[in-house]
């Protein structure tokens, strides 16, 4: 059973360090993105899945699109969704993932057109190597993002508790430093 730390909140005016752990589901390496969640960690979440415009790879479709959950939306909708969900906490934030597209895929939905991005304009991405971890194996529902991220967020969450030692002391010193103002669960 997943033990989630307690309730998180930010005062306005107030700077608090807020991390949220990623995961994406993709049409295959270098592939369009078809799904995106952002889980907080006090574990409220941000999952949507999104249309694809391109042919989905046999594997993908054999083993992620039936786990999808939800139907599709537009990117755009996305997007915006998104940047509701994230201006709830002023930040700065803190991303961290345990795979590169992930930050990849995540930081191509901030871009705007004209050379703008959406906010927000002040954060950090953290890529854990996370030795020993496997999502797919922790996930209750393998290939899924919304539980792939929250396997990772129970994973690292429980590293700066103390509950679970299985982090490398490489990847914890990164989140610990990158986050050194916050309440480290």
């Amino acid at each position: 059973m997943r033990r989630l730390p307690e309730p998180f909140s930010t005062r306005r005016g107030e700077t608090a360090i807020v991390r949220y752990y990623i995961d994406t589901e993709f049409n295959g390496t270098g592939g369009q993105l078809l799904s995106i969640a952002l889980v907080r960690q006090d574990g409220a979440h941000f999952y949507e899945v999104l249309h694809a415009h391109e042919l989905i790879v046999p594997w993908v479709r054999d083993h992620v699109v039936p786990h999808f959950g939800q139907e599709p939306i537009a990117r755009l909708q996305a997007v915006k969704k998104m940047q509701k969900f994230l201006r709830k906490d002023d930040g700065p934030h803190v991303f961290i993932a345990d795979w590169p597209e992930d930050l990849v895929h995540f930081n191509t939905m901030l871009l705007r057109d004209h050379g703008k991005r959406n906010d927000p304009f002040r954060y950090a991405c953290l890529l854990l190597n996370l030795p020993g971890f496997d999502t797919a194996s922790a996930s209750e529902v393998p290939h899924n993002a919304l539980a792939d991220a929250r396997a990772l967020a129970d994973h690292v969450e429980g590293n700066l508790r103390g509950d679970l030692s299985t982090m490398d002391p490489a990847d914890l010193s990164l989140v610990q430093k990158a986050c050194a103002d916050a309440d480290l669960a």
